[in-house]
């Protein structure tokens, strides 16, 4: 059997196998990113000869497989290099059977949203890498969810503790996603979200919500108090500045100014006669017209305007829409409605690591299958898949991978099934071990055990009793969750992967989570209490070694403080 992700629409199998797993492209390629493509397939001067041919535009493309010869036709320069990632594919398997393959997408947009602000910040070399990911399952949009992590004049005094982009970073990350066939759209919070910005006393008074003062758990605030006042001209022309100190860094014409989950303005206008919705849009249409000054396009997210429709025909009509939802089972109707406005839409789905140590592999699976089928029904001309990273951001980018080449799957081919016959393509091409789909359902399961959000309210909630009461945290008993955590390593603490770091990032995910659910047990006194297999100082090592060896050190000391005073209370 042949595995290739995504799958492809046309794949005719014929008599024979290829004679040589090596090739030598006889034809010259005008384009320097075909060159390179082709390099990472393996080179011979008395390999297979391969004919590499290509019109002006398009992605579709063709490739014939014979014994002693492989010959690839693209629509365009960017079907080639599919074409391409198809036979890097095709030539891991031991033997390749002569065939012929025609394929094109499902649709034209397939993007991939990395948070970069709510804890963690990726190094260059880390987002090569997730760069180097997507081009090989044929994904061609890349973002970076930015707040306050970027050098702005606005929060240079913040920085330093959060951990920050810089503009040559961007630039060089910016040249590397052209050579891989993928668009770097530049996308900064202008509306909500901007939590960092405005909890300096400097623009306090810029904040919708008058009097508001932060918590100590910073993470629940940074997620909810955090909206500019539109009815304040300083706050479009701090807005103006830091798009006008972004945007400069992406060779991308598109511009995504975010405006969403403004939870602020209902807070404070629900109850008076200012009418909440004109008076988003009326913000949100300053900024665009800011952008569009520039030449430039607009994408914003839609949740906003789905509460507000009655506002949406004072949007520009080329507005790109991202319509998101994240539940298992999505409302079809917000996909509908945007479809009857005759509106652009990219339907956005999401990998479900926010609040987590390992994506939540049957949420994500459902999420990303129904939220594509629907955009793919209703003309939605593309995919975003987010990857965000909510209270600090635990989860990493390899225990984020099943969810992204399930949205690369789906955004290509959208009658992709996610399961039994997925899972081995995805332990042959993604981890190239097989049973790493298995291990992971079960760090998955065990991660479903215990909810990571409540546990660190109830923290807060034990720690500063004015805090909110939380949901229960345990969602198994103590006993179960060791045992479970006990067959993970069982099942993994002995083996080496070809792709080791997926491996070990499933153990140390399961460190954590065992350590979190013994501590929960420890403040709700349950009885017996089984003795401790682990606890924050075992882990918090580990976590730290592959934190920084990916990403700058950002806000890792704020998590380290945070289960170090934890176990401390746990001690009293």
């Amino acid at each position: 059997m042949i595995h290739l992700i995504p799958y492809v629409k046309s794949l005719e199998i014929k008599d024979g196998y290829l004679q040589k797993k090596a090739i030598f492209c006889n034809t010259p390629c005008g384009d320097v990113r075909l060159t390179n493509a082709l390099k990472k397939l393996t080179q011979d001067a008395a390999g297979v000869p391969l004919t590499l041919e290509y019109g002006a535009e398009g992605e579709g493309y063709e490739i014939w497989v014979e014994r002693e010869a492989i010959r690839v036709k693209g629509d365009g320069p960017a079907g080639a290099f599919y074409a391409i990632q198809t036979l890097r594919q095709i030539f891991t398997h031991e033997t390749i059977p002569c065939l012929h393959i025609k394929d094109h997408p499902d649709f034209p947009y397939r993007g991939f949203y990395h948070d970069a602000t709510r804890g963690k910040v990726p190094t260059v070399e880390n987002m090569k890498w997730l760069i180097d990911q997507m081009a090989y399952y044929k994904m061609n949009s890349l973002q970076l969810y930015v707040e306050h992590v970027y050098e702005f004049e606005e929060t240079k005094d913040l920085i330093e503790k959060t951990g920050y982009l810089t503009s040559a970073e961007l630039k060089e990350l910016d040249e590397y996603c052209k050579e891989n066939f993928i668009e770097f759209i530049p996308s900064l919070s202008t509306f909500g979200h901007l939590f960092e910005l405005l909890n300096q006393e400097k623009y306090a008074h810029l904040k919708v919500l008058k009097g508001y003062e932060a918590s100590p758990n910073r993470w629940i605030d940074r997620m909810g108090h955090h909206t500019i006042d539109p009815t304040q001209e300083e706050s479009i022309e701090i807005i103006k500045s830091l798009i006008d100190q972004y945007a400069p860094n992406f060779s991308s014409d598109i511009f995504n100014i975010c405006c969403d989950e403004t939870f602020d303005l209902t807070r404070v206008y629900k109850d008076t006669d200012v009418d909440e919705g004109q008076l988003y849009v009326d913000f949100v249409k300053k900024i665009i017209a800011h952008l569009q000054s520039k030449g430039k396009k607009v994408m914003m997210w839609a949740d906003i305007l789905l509460k507000h429709p009655e506002t949406i025909e004072e949007i520009p009509d080329d507005i790109y829409f991202l319509n998101w939802n994240y539940r298992a089972e999505p409302p079809e109707e917000n996909i509908i409605k945007f479809a009857e406005l005759g509106r652009k839409q990219i339907v956005c789905p999401g990998t479900t690591i926010w609040n987590r140590f390992c994506e939540r592999t049957d949420v994500a699976e459902s999420n990303i299958s129904k939220m594509t089928e629907y955009g793919y029904k209703h003309g939605a001309i593309g995919v975003l898949n987010t990857n965000w990273g909510d209270y600090g951001h635990t989860c990493s980018l390899e225990l984020s991978m099943y969810g992204m080449v399930l949205g690369a799957a789906k955004s290509w081919h959208v009658a992709t099934k996610a399961g039994k016959y997925f899972d081995p393509v995805v332990d042959h091409l993604l981890y190239q071990q097989e049973g790493a789909m298995a291990a992971l359902r079960e760090v998955s399961a065990l991660n479903d055990m215990i909810s990571y959000r409540e546990f660190v309210l109830n923290y807060y909630k034990i720690a500063y009793p004015s805090t909110r009461w939380p949901r229960p945290v345990l969602k198994a008993t103590i006993d179960e969750i060791q045992e479970a955590y006990k067959a993970i390593r069982e099942r993994l603490e002995n083996e080496t992967w070809t792709l080791d770091e997926y491996r070990q990032e499933m153990l140390i995910a399961a460190d954590a989570i065992c350590t979190c659910a013994e501590l929960e047990a420890i403040y709700e006194r349950i009885k017996p209490m089984p003795e401790r297999l682990t606890d924050a100082e075992n882990w918090l090592p580990k976590f730290r070694e592959k934190w920084v060896a990916k990403n700058k050190e950002s806000e890792l000391s704020r998590i380290e403080q945070f289960f170090r005073d934890c176990e401390a209370m746990a001690k009293e």
